[in-house]
């Protein structure tokens, strides 16, 4: 599933296209569309509009769009097995945990930038497009959060880690592998209530989870992580060669070793 690691290459994949005019808009599943029930002819005020500009924010990845007298902005999520293609190239050959089809019927947008035509694919149709999202719904991005931003973003909270670090309104963009592959780094269990971190803790882990995703981005995917292999069962701890366990927590398979993670 993509996570903020694959939704920047997906944000990197724009930058040949920077300068170039949008001549084809298709909304090819208008339940594609947020909010809910808005017209998916809307989208159709881009064409003629030039890409200006691109920027991501956690899973969020933003076109900007210079339409003359203004600039909108075009959000796209891409959900849990979302892709993105650029003349039916990707840079992300297939999705762990996803099909490895590729079906076209799963194309939701095709947007085409003269002779490039970049298009989202998405098996389960879980994520959107939107105009001018509003970011201030989202945490810090996980990449650059900083110990006060986590602090504060923790604060009267009382669920577990797990759920909390996935929850893109406290830090935004770690998914699934990621926060268990951080959990794992620092030491922390999955379903320890985030109101027992003290502000060590709680700085310790920030520096971590940017620490992690910048090396699984230099890796190449939020699948490269030192636990990925261990996720199946009688699988031993890469760190102290303790039983993984598995359990769900915040709706989630985790993983994790009951060792070293306390």
């Amino acid at each position: 599933m993509p996570e903020l690691i694959e939704i920047e290459m997906y944000r990197r994949a724009f930058d040949p296209l920077l300068g170039r005019a949008i001549d084809f808009f298709e909304v090819c599943h208008p339940g594609y569309v947020r909010p809910s029930g808005a017209p998916a002819e809307a989208f159709q005020m881009l064409v003629g509009g030039r890409l200006f500009d691109t920027h991501r924010h956690g899973k969020l990845l933003v076109l900007v769009i210079d339409c003359q007298s203004e600039r909108i902005e075009l959000g796209l999520r891409f959900g849990m097995t979302g892709r993105l293609l650029v003349d039916g190239v990707g840079p992300i050959d297939q999705l762990e945990y996803a099909s490895s089809k590729n079906d076209p019927a799963w194309d939701r947008t095709r947007i085409s930038f003269g002779a490039v035509t970049v298009t989202m694919r998405d098996q389960r149709r879980l994520g959107s497009i939107e105009l001018d999202p509003d970011t201030s719904l989202l945490g810090p991005d996980a990449a650059t959060v900083s110990a006060s931003q986590m602090i504060e973003a923790f604060r009267g909270r009382r669920a577990s880690i797990k759920g909390v670090l996935l929850d893109q309104s406290a830090i935004a963009g770690l998914g699934n592998l990621l926060v268990d592959e951080t959990l794992w780094r620092v030491g922390i269990a999955p379903q320890r209530s985030v109101s027992s971190l003290d502000a060590l803790e709680t700085t310790r882990l920030a520096r971590i989870v940017c620490d992690t995703v910048a090396e699984l981005s230099d890796r190449g995917g939020s699948h490269t992580g030192n636990t990925f292999a261990v996720r199946r069962s009688g699988a031993v701890c890469p760190r102290c060669g303790a039983g993984m366990a598995v359990d769900s927590i915040a709706g989630r398979t985790s993983w994790w070793c009951p060792e070293h993670q306390r």
